[in-house]
Parts: structure tokens; C-alpha cells; sequence
């Protein structure tokens, strides 16, 4: 299967590998291999309880696309499940939809960390206690840390040979904003694929 194209819009999404995001776990379908660059489009889906967050994140993983991405509420509205109804495999080769991508939430956790205090001896705070034979200590008081990690489930899909081609498990540690951690996530795939030979340069002629 030469010229699977549903990796091709996550691939267009990478520019390095994010430094709190990491790969834990991923599988690919042995059969298939995909070319760079030989997308017709791709549908994005965010599996998240939020409409205003799961629209926000589609339209992010549209805008990083160079390929002809959409966002599954462009396509299906608010009602998302509506991917499961049956024909809609169909409908989507029918609408030049080679391949779909679903990210979805599956774990969320919290980690709380106590950091100690850090002590210094007077002769940092004055030149006087440098000279003290038991120089009094000044302390800085430790705290509390709480980590958050997110664990994200990226599946991809092809609809012409009608099953789960790629999918991977990423976890992100105290992300910043949502830009970021879907351009970490896309990478950390990217860079996977590649690895893989999952995802191949385009053929010269």
C-alpha cells in the first residue's frame, strides 16, 4: 500500500521534538507506509467534553496542516459521534476524505512534590558573616510542587482501507497552552513515524 495518505497531514504539523511531551507507547499496521506529501485531506477530530476546547484544538490541528485538513465540527457539527453512523466511512471517501486523525484525553493526573528550602551562610547576606567562626545560616523555605500530566491517545485512521492504520500514546507534563502541546504531541508522532519508517521520504523521479 504505497500511497496511504493518513499520516501525511500529521506529518506536515512538526518543526523539532517538544520538550515536555514524550511518546510512551505506539503501534503501527505493519502493511502500510505512507509518503510524504501525497495528501487529498484529512479529518481532525478532538475527543474532548469542552465544545469551545475540542474546537479550539480541531482548528489548531487544521492551521499547523499545510495539507487540505478539517476540523470534524466543520464536517459533522456539534454532534461528533455522528462518525460512527453507518455509511459515514462511505460518505467520507465520497468527500476526497483519505484519512482521520482522533486525539482524545484518556488520562489526567496529579503529582504533588515538596521541594526543599535552600540554606545559605551569612556571608551571602553580609561580608561581616564571613568572618564568624559558626556563621548564622539563612534559609529559604522549601514548598509544595504539583506536576500535572496529561495522557494523549492519537489514532489515525484510513478510510479506504477502513481501519486503524497508526496510534500512538503521548504524555504531556504542565502543559502551557494548548498551541504548544499539539504542536509537542504532533512532533513527538512525526518523529516516531519517521523512526519507524512509518512515514517515507517522497520517491524521486
Amino acid at each position: 500500500m504505497k500511497n496511504v495518505v493518513i499520516a501525511a497531514a500529521v506529518a506536515a504539523l512538526f518543526i523539532g521534538c517538544g520538550s515536555s511531551t514524550r511518546l510512551v507507547t505506539s503501534w503501527r499496521d505493519p502493511s502500510v507506509s505512507v509518503e510524504e506529501g501525497s495528501l487529498n485531506k484529512v479529518l481532525f477530530v478532538a475527543l474532548l467534553k469542552d465544545e469551545a476546547t475540542r474546537r479550539a484544538a480541531e482548528d489548531e490541528l487544521v492551521a499547523r496542516s499545510k495539507a487540505q485538513g478539517v476540523a470534524s465540527y466543520a464536517y459533522f457539527g456539534s454532534n461528533v459521534e455522528a462518525i460512527n453512523a453507518p455509511g459515514m466511512n462511505d460518505r467520507m471517501i465520497n468527500d476526497g476524505i483519505d484519512g482521520v486523525v482522533i486525539m482524545r484525553l484518556v488520562d489526567l493526573t496529579k503529582e504533588q512534590t515538596y521541594v526543599p528550602g535552600t540554606a545559605y551562610p551569612a556571608y551571602y547576606a553580609s561580608p561581616y558573616g564571613y568572618y564568624g567562626y559558626a556563621a548564622p545560616m539563612y534559609y529559604n523555605p522549601g514548598y509544595v510542587r504539583t506536576d500535572v500530566t496529561y495522557t494523549i491517545e492519537t489514532n489515525i485512521y484510513g478510510t479506504k482501507q477502513g481501519k486503524l492504520v497508526w496510534t500512538g500514546t503521548t504524555s504531556t507534563v504542565n502543559p502551557s497552552d494548548l498551541s504548544t502541546t499539539v504542536r509537542e504531541i504532533m512532533e513527538e508522532i512525526h518523529w516516531k513515524m519517521v523512526k519507524e519508517g512509518f512515514l517515507r521520504r517522497p520517491s524521486s523521479k
